[in-house]
């Protein structure tokens, strides 16, 4: 090996645990942020859909009411006592 080599080696192992540190710290920082984003993005999508789901049950929301009349029952119930 020539000597430009040997040096070379020699300065790898010794940067080898700084080197190593740098590599985990990119790898977790570019793992959150792939992860914020995608969270993000799933937010996103989440609220779309119910913004346009609340707005289309207003649009075809028809309340109708009916009267009742109880007297059959309550007079139902007057017996029984």
């Amino acid at each position: 090996m020539s000597q430009q080599k040997v040096d070379q080696k020699k300065l790898d192992k010794k940067n080898r645990r700084s080197t190593l540190r740098k590599k985990k710290i990119e790898e977790v920082l570019s793992l959150a942020v792939v992860s914020i984003i995608g969270i993000a993005i799933l937010v996103w999508v989440g609220f779309s859909v119910y913004t346009k789901v609340q707005t289309s049950a207003e649009e075809n929301a028809t309340y109708e009411y009916f009267d009742i009349d109880t007297a059959a029952i309550q007079d139902y119930i007057s017996t029984l006592n």
